[in-house]
């Protein structure tokens, strides 16, 4: 981490950075009418002597009901928000009721948004980076491999060390990070390299869904998980759990690239082969009925020239290229960047969706039960508090999940959820995330 850091100090220190932004507000109410905030796409290049053309791609949108930067207040709560893979698209979620739309097909090759009802700008403003280069609608030219967690935070500090130069409002905003799933790795990395950081900004916590944050502990969750649902018989249980073994001692001998094969690629391989088409994100799920990607990835290759994009960038929701050059960093835990800002008193929330397999209830909690924080046996005695919240399709509401909080540490749980909790219970989500940026003990 601090070799990277040096290195990417130097090389930043003499180079040149730039930024370009599109006000996307117009676009957006010719679109959906209801729409009542500003908006905007841009690029941001963070330039080093190795490449001279590295850009990452940004879509900000502002809480709803302001329509103006200038009305961006001090205390006004300001989300990253991350997407996993690694090397698939934050874009994407722009649409998954974490931003403010979904996408819909409107005629014949003509797609279009409507507003959501239940989205995180009603309570925050969220920006979506997608990251690292050659993801989404980000690019380098040459290509810029970027291969770690820990150097991936540490482009996106330089990122944020430009857009606050250009947009000064957001620098006492409270500032948080939020991920889903490879974003296990991602968020800690970056809210570590973000708190180490001297830029001038009021830095808050971490969140992070559904997280893969440590192969090791993670690995051994599999076989008894998917026993306990009745997916696995004994015999399938004893293969899992060999393999994983594997795995583990793969990564104590640091083989993190073996490590991920046998056990990463290995579960993702034993899931086809033992569970035929069940999905490994929803074990209540299909392999074939997915996130609607086609939806959304239409809409933007539609739209990606108003949106700033080269002419020639065609976006995807997923690069297999970037997560090849992730194959090491996918077995080296990050639990140590999430212990130094539990220590370091910033704000950390784990949720969970229960229905996940691959990132799944009980792997996360060998990763929580392992933590080195100097409150962890008090966090460990707190008592678990269902909270309630109604769907979107009905008005009644029903537990929604559960909320264990000691001092800085929030553990939630969201039933009837996938890896995409938000996608499954946007309600439910929503309520969980104001009540974790309000710091309320009491969530019902």
């Amino acid at each position: 981490m601090r070799k990277n850091f040096i290195i990417l100090a130097l090389l930043i220190a003499i180079s040149q950075q730039s930024f370009t932004f599109i006000d996307q507000t117009n676009f957006y109410k010719q679109l959906e009418p209801l729409t009542d905030f500003y908006s905007e796409t841009g690029y941001v290049g963070v330039n080093d002597l190795e490449n001279g053309n590295n850009q990452f791609f940004y879509h900000l949108f502002l809480k709803e009901g302001i329509s103006k930067l200038s009305d961006v207040k001090k205390d006004d709560n300001f989300i990253l928000w991350l997407n996993g893979g690694p090397g698939c698209a934050s874009l994407m979620h722009i649409f998954q009721n974490v931003g403010p739309y979904h996408a819909y097909k409107k005629g014949d090759k003509d797609y279009s948004v409507k507003k959501g009802l239940n989205t995180w700008n009603k309570v925050a403003h969220v920006i979506f980076i997608d990251q690292p280069f050659e993801v989404g609608l980000s690019y380098s030219n040459p290509h810029r491999n970027v291969g770690s967690s820990d150097l991936a935070g540490l482009y996106l500090v330089e990122f944020f060390r430009i857009f606050f130069q250009q947009r000064p409002q957001f620098k006492q905003t409270k500032f948080y990070v939020f991920g889903v799933s490879y974003g296990g790795h991602y968020v800690p990395a970056v809210g570590a390299a973000l708190a180490k950081s001297n830029l001038e900004m009021n830095f808050q916590g971490v969140a992070i869904g559904n997280g893969w944050t440590d192969a090791f502990l993670q690995y051994q969750s599999y076989a008894p998980m998917l026993y306990s649902l009745g997916i696995f018989n004994e015999q399938k249980k004893t293969f899992t759990e060999n393999q994983m073994a594997k795995a583990q001692a793969d990564v104590l001998n640091g083989q993190y690239l073996k490590s991920t094969f046998d056990g990463f690629a290995g579960i993702f391989y034993i899931l086809t082969k033992f569970t035929g088409q069940i999905s490994p994100y929803d074990y209540q799920d299909y392999l074939n009925e997915g996130f609607g990607e086609d939806l959304f990835t239409e809409f933007i290759n539609q739209h990606r020239k108003q949106f700033g994009a080269p002419d020639d960038l065609i976006y995807q929701p997923c690069n297999p290229e970037v997560e090849k050059n992730f194959e090491v960093d996918i077995s080296v835990t990050q639990k140590t960047n999430v212990e130094f800002l539990l220590n370091q008193g910033y704000k950390v929330m784990i949720y969970q969706g229960s229905r996940d397999i691959i990132c799944n209830t009980p792997s996360i909690n060998y990763v929580l039960n392992q933590l080195e924080w100097k409150d962890i046996y008090e966090w460990k005695k707190q008592t678990k508090y269902s909270f309630k919240a109604k769907r979107e399709d009905f008005d009644v509401e029903e537990t929604a999940g559960t909320i264990k909080k000691y001092k800085n540490f929030y553990y939630a749980t969201i039933y009837n959820a996938g890896h995409m909790a938000p996608n499954n219970l946007p309600i439910a989500s929503l309520k969980m995330v104001t009540h974790f940026l309000n710091d309320d003990d009491i969530w019902n």
